[in-house]
């Protein structure tokens, strides 16, 4: 115990004194240090700091050896006191009886005893079988929403292949992992196979290792019954149909493989074979046809048994507003191509494959403003060309700006290429032979092949057939338009009900039929 002040008015003698407090200092269960009031003592008189500070151990003294049978009367700390500090001390210990200050003190250490139960030393926490199970349980109730697990034991599976083939196919949704990291991942990571209701014992690395060719031999099933299923749940128009391909490469050599091709990497490895994955989609994300490819697979090739396999499933309709409108990019839509959509009765919307040099603007058209994801502005405008489709032209601000700067860059870079090449035709060391340096500018034209067009290169030699200098000179024409690309369909119509509204429709994502902010100028 000891004894705090701080100066108050006395109202007794009308100036300021030291105002004394009994305290009493302690740790919590927590270890926090703490105090806490005993007593107020009030204003003292007569006494000097040594006498105070006796009278706190005299208290002291008492506090800890109450209840002792054979302690002293007074100890020797304190048998050097006078009087007046004894009876201080017999008087202070008595009103704190009679407040209760000292069962108060015992409460204070119980209650942070009770408080401390209530928090968490993490040093000491140990745990066992922790798993993660949100996006896990999130896929497995969207499994079970479709059927696709009812749908599996349709097709004869058994219940322990049924299990193992959704918990795979969830962790590769969630985690996106190989077999093998998807296996130490249920091991040690994720809860699927306690929602599922699978034995770890039987995850097997044969079985998984099976998944992908197990769901391969009934692909064509499987598709077929996922088309009707989500049909059935969200009324998809399925009006409007987007055709587009990709590839992906593997690391390893493929010996095996029959389908694996080195072929034009869009991840730019032409050291790896390929496989192309050509996808059918409807404008809410749904796939409705999927097919693998080989490698080196052209992207005009793989229409035609896609447009097929898109007949099974969306007949064309008798009149031209009810008839599928195929999207397609400028990289399968050939003359064959568009033909062959057409005479399956369906409409085709796509980029040409090259940009219209003479046109004129139809008589009358209208230029419509339409907004993509973004709110960016995109003008349409229909003009006529020779054949019997229609062509609208699409002016984008945004693509302006990104041609721009892609042509600043790659013109750029073509210049000091060719700099380079100028630089070693007269440098120590370097190319010199006229072949080879004409087959450094063919490398570098085939890098940029956009900008190299714009350039006019000359190359001097010697009779000695060495390279003497390198020029070249710019011929950019006058206006040079960005931005600026054309659509080819044939479709006739250019109105919000038309054409024009299904293009918004892809590139906003607003259902047909919902008000847009389009204008018309």
């Amino acid at each position: 115990m000891n004894f705090t002040s701080q100066q108050r008015l006395n109202p007794e003698t009308g100036e300021y004194e030291k105002y004394y407090r009994l305290k009493e200092s302690y740790r919590d269960a927590l270890g926090r240090p703490c105090t806490r009031i005993l007593l107020n003592v009030g204003f003292i008189h007569g006494l000097t700091p040594e006498e105070i500070r006796d009278i706190s151990r005299g208290l002291t003294y008492k506090y800890e050896h109450q209840g002792d049978k054979d302690k002293e009367l007074w100890p020797d700390i304190l048998c050097s006191c006078s009087d007046t500090v004894r009876k201080k001390i017999d008087e202070y210990w008595s009103r704190m009886v009679e407040e209760g200050s000292l069962d108060l003190m015992a409460e204070a250490v119980e209650a942070g005893k009770a408080k401390a139960r209530h928090f968490v030393d993490t040093e000491t926490l140990e745990h066992d079988e922790a798993r993660e199970i949100g996006a896990e349980w999130l896929c497995l109730q969207a499994i079970r929403q479709v059927g696709f697990d009812k749908f599996l034991r349709s097709l004869g599976w058994a219940e322990e292949d049924v299990k193992l083939a959704i918990a795979h196919l969830i962790m590769r949704t969630v985690y996106t992992p190989s077999e093998w990291k998807s296996m130490r991942l249920m091991a040690n990571n994720s809860a699927v196979c306690h929602l599922v209701d699978l034995a770890l014992k039987d995850v097997k690395h044969r079985k998984v290792y099976s998944v992908a060719d197990w769901f391969l031999k009934e692909k064509e099933r499987i598709e077929k019954y996922l088309c009707h299923v989500t049909d059935d749940l969200f009324h998809p128009t399925n009006r409007v149909m987007l055709f587009d391909l990709t590839n992906f490469y593997f690391e390893g050599r493929k010996e095996g493989s029959l389908k694996a091709q080195y072929g034009r990497s869009k991840e730019n490895r032409r050291d790896c074979k390929l496989l192309v994955l050509a996808l059918c989609i409807n404008t809410d994300g749904f796939i409705r046809y999927s097919s693998i490819l080989e490698g080196n697979t052209a992207d005009p090739k793989s229409l035609p048994d896609m447009v097929d396999k898109l007949i099974a499933e969306n007949p064309a309709g008798a009149s031209p507003d009810g008839k599928v409108l195929v999207v397609m990019d400028a990289g399968i839509s050939t003359k064959e191509n568009l033909e062959l959509i057409k005479a399956k009765g369906y409409n085709y919307l796509c980029v040409t494959r090259r940009a219209l040099t003479e046109y004129t603007v139809k008589p009358g058209a209208k230029t419509v403003t339409v907004y993509d994801c973004k709110k960016r502005p995109i003008e349409l405008q229909e003009v006529e060309a020779d054949g019997e489709d229609y062509y609208l032209k699409v002016k984008s601000p945004a693509k302006a700006l990104k041609e721009e700067s892609m042509n600043r860059k790659f013109r750029k870079r073509f210049e000091e290429g060719m700099k380079a090449i100028a630089a070693s035709v007269t440098k120590k060391g370097g190319t010199k032979k006229y072949e080879a340096v004409v087959k450094r500018i063919g490398k570098l034209e085939g890098r940029y092949p956009s900008i190299a067009r714009y350039y006019s290169i000359t190359v001097e030699k010697d009779e000695k057939e060495k390279a003497t200098s390198v020029t070249w000179a710019v011929e950019v024409p006058d206006e040079e338009v960005f931005g600026t690309y054309f659509l080819r369909t044939n479709v006739k119509t250019l109105d919000e009900k038309g054409g024009v509204r299904e293009i918004e429709y892809l590139m906003e994502g607003t259902p047909p039929g919902t008000t847009t902010t389009s204008s018309e100028r």
